[in-house]
């Protein structure tokens, strides 16, 4: 029970990476809050995850919802132990075809929603709180197509290292999670189904030296790590969970 007595919240915790990190933090002992965007998906998520789970609904593109839900989470507890950002949006696009809208919808969902929502949970995150952030092994790498998306992880990439020299005189720790070709669902979210997802998975599991694509549950357990007091000498990191993709 490596999270005995924390309580965590879980933004973009209703599929993939942030929902097994719900799972399994529940199962090592902490109370869980998720977030996410559609009802639908967040009411699939909670009854899942069970009692020991609590939902929120906010549009991290959005300030204002954003304080909205940092006082429903301080309803619901007076302090939060872990807080994991996790809420992400990823879409191929070539350099000549991005438009503003693409551009900007990235930036505010993968970038302005973080950081305002870290900004706002501030007054709740207890002393030794434990900040993680999924960033990507694309933030050190050169993929075409991918230039907007892997700028936005490089954005958190630099926040985790300066709000973690910012606020480490409170205690507090803030690392990043970079995971490399995850099966989460994503490129069927990216819009990638039926043949044309099992050639791609294919593809990409081909380029990664362990051969095969990583699951969810072995990023939440590198989540774990540093959400819990195993990483106590750990800020300002980035632990990259890609099976050497882009390593080698």
């Amino acid at each position: 029970m490596r999270l005995a007595g924390k309580t965590a919240l879980i933004v973009g915790g209703t599929t993939g990476i942030g929902f097994a990190a719900a799972r399994l933090m529940i199962a090592e002992g902490a109370r869980v809050a998720i977030c996410g965007q559609e009802a639908e998906r967040l009411r699939e998520a909670s009854a899942a995850l069970g009692e020991q789970a609590k939902a929120f609904r906010a549009d991290l593109r959005n300030v204002p919802e954003i304080r909205g839900l940092a006082e429903d989470v301080g309803r619901w507890t007076d302090r939060l132990d872990i807080l994991f950002l996790n809420a992400g949006i990823s879409r191929p696009g070539e350099f000549n075809g991005v438009d503003e809208a693409f551009f900007e919808d990235h930036f505010a969902i993968n970038v302005k929603g973080p950081f305002f929502v870290f900004q706002q949970m501030l007054g709740l995150l207890g002393s030794n709180a434990s900040v993680v952030i999924t960033t990507s092994c694309l933030d050190e790498m050169g993929r075409p197509g991918m230039s907007v998306y892997a700028a936005t992880k490089a954005a958190l990439r630099s926040l985790v290292r300066t709000l973690g020299a910012e606020l480490v005189g409170r205690g507090m720790r803030v690392n990043a999670v970079a995971p490399g070709p995850i099966d989460s669902g994503i490129h069927a979210k990216m819009g990638v189904h039926g043949d044309a997802l099992v050639r791609l998975q294919e593809r990409i599991a081909k380029e990664v030296p362990m051969q095969r694509l990583g699951v969810p549950l072995e990023i939440a357990e590198a989540v774990l790590f540093l959400a819990s007091d195993a990483s106590s000498f750990v800020t300002g990191h980035e632990l990259v969970v890609d099976g050497g993709w882009s390593e080698f």
